[in-house]
C-alpha cells in the first residue's frame, strides 16, 4: 500500500509534467507559418537595451542593416543604459539612433526598456521589435513579424536560437533547451495558447504597450510583463520565420550564473528541473514495481529531447559535449533548486569566449 502511494504521488505529476511537454510538441507539426509579404506595411522601431556592449553591439547593428525590410519603415534606437564604456558612440557610428540614460539607482534591463519604449513611442510605430545588444536577426525577420501582425497578432515572440553549440558543454545545453523551447512554443501557439515572452526577439504592437505600459523591472522582465499581458486578455503569437541568434554562456560555470538570474520566472519554468523530478519520479515508479507506466514516461521525454537534439544538429563534436549533457543538467536544476530563493542582481554579467561580456 505504502508503494502504490509513492509510486502514484511521484508519477501523477511527472505525467502531467510530461504532457505539458507532449502535447504542444505534437500540435506543433501543424503549426501556421507567417511568409513574409510581398510588399509589408507596418512600420517598427528595434529597440536595442545595451549596457557596456562596446564589443557585442557591431555585429548587431550588422545584422539589422541586412533585413531584408524597407529601410524607410525601420527605425533602430539604442539604449545606452548606465554605460562606462565606448556603447553610445558605437551605436552612432553604426547610423543607429542612441539615447543615453544615467540612473545608477535605477539599473536594470526593465528600466532601460520603459525608457526607451517612451522614447520609441513618440514616434508612433506600428510595432517596436525589442532586441539585446549580443544577438542578431535573420534577414527576413521584420518580413515575417509584419504577416504576424497583419494575421491579428497584438504581441508576437521570435524563435530564439543559440549561435554557439559547439563551444562548451554550457553552450550545447544552451541550444538544446532553446530548440525544446521552439518545440514546445509552436505547440501552444498551434493549439491557441500565449507563448512566453523571452526577453529578446519580443514584437509588441503599439497598441498593446499604450494599453499596457511597460512596468516590469524584476530581474525576469520578460516574464514580469508577459503575466501582465495575460491579466490584460493579450495573446502573444509565436513567429519562427523570425529568428534570434544568441550566444549562450560555453561554460557550464557561466551558464549556471544565467540561470540562477532567471529562476526567478518560476520553478516550472526550468526545464532541467522538471527533467530531475521526471526522472526521479520514473526511478522510484521502477522501484515501487511499476513498469509500464515509468517507461512510457522515459521513452516520450526522451524522444522529446532527441527531437531538439536532431534540431540543434549532431556532429561529432556535438556527439561527444552529449556525453557530457547528463552532469550539466543535473547540475542546473540544483542551482535553480537554490536561487529560487534568492534575489538575484538586475544586471547579471556573463563572460564570452571572446573576451567580450554579455546581459545574462
Amino acid at each position: 500500500m505504502v508503494a502504490t502511494v509513492a509510486a502514484w504521488g511521484c508519477l501523477v505529476p511527472a505525467t502531467l509534467a510530461c504532457l505539458g511537454y507532449l502535447v504542444p510538441a505534437l500540435a506543433g507539426l501543424r503549426r501556421r507559418s507567417f511568409v513574409p509579404r510581398r510588399r509589408p506595411t507596418r512600420t517598427f522601431t528595434v529597440l536595442v537595451p545595451a549596457h557596456n556592449e562596446e564589443a557585442a553591439l557591431p555585429r548587431t547593428l550588422r545584422s539589422l542593416a541586412a533585413l531584408r525590410y524597407p529601410p524607410e519603415r525601420v527605425r533602430v534606437l539604442v539604449i545606452a543604459d548606465n554605460c562606462t564604456d565606448q556603447t553610445a558612440n558605437v551605436a552612432r557610428a553604426f547610423g543607429a539612433e542612441c539615447s543615453e540614460r544615467a540612473e545608477p539607482d535605477r539599473r536594470g534591463k526593465g528600466f532601460a526598456l520603459a525608457f526607451g519604449l517612451e522614447h520609441a513611442l513618440r514616434h508612433a510605430p506600428d510595432a517596436v521589435l525589442v532586441l539585446d545588444a549580443d544577438c542578431e536577426l535573420n534577414t527576413d525577420a521584420l518580413g515575417a513579424l509584419d504577416a504576424a501582425f497583419a494575421a491579428g497578432a497584438e504581441a508576437v515572440q521570435a524563435a530564439v536560437q543559440s549561435a554557439n553549440a559547439d563551444d562548451g558543454p554550457g553552450g550545447f545545453v544552451a541550444a538544446v533547451g532553446a530548440a525544446f523551447d521552439a518545440i514546445t512554443a509552436a505547440g501552444w501557439d498551434a493549439l491557441g495558447c500565449s507563448v512566453p515572452l523571452r526577453g529578446t526577439g519580443m514584437a509588441l504592437g503599439r497598441g498593446v504597450l499604450e494599453r499596457v505600459p511597460w512596468t516590469a523591472f524584476s530581474a525576469v522582465e520578460d516574464a514580469e510583463y508577459a503575466a501582465r499581458l495575460r491579466r490584460a486578455g493579450v495573446r502573444v503569437r509565436y513567429c519562427a520565420e523570425a529568428q534570434v541568434f544568441c550566444e549562450a554562456p560555453a561554460g557550464v560555470a557561466e551558464l549556471c550564473r544565467q540561470r540562477r538570474r532567471w529562476s526567478g520566472a518560476g520553478l516550472l519554468a526550468s526545464k532541467p528541473l522538471v527533467l530531475g523530478y521526471v526522472v526521479a519520479a520514473v526511478a522510484v515508479g521502477f522501484l515501487c514495481g511499476y513498469l509500464a507506466w515509468p517507461a512510457a514516461l522515459l521513452t516520450a521525454l526522451g524522444l522529446l529531447y532527441f527531437r531538439a537534439v536532431w534540431a540543434v544538429g549532431v556532429t561529432r563534436t556535438r556527439a561527444g559535449l552529449l556525453l557530457r549533457a547528463p552532469g550539466v543538467v543535473a547540475r542546473l536544476g540544483f542551482v535553480t533548486l537554490g536561487a529560487a530563493f534568492r534575489r538575484p542582481p538586475t544586471w547579471d554579467r556573463s563572460h564570452r569566449p571572446d573576451g567580450g561580456r554579455r546581459a545574462a
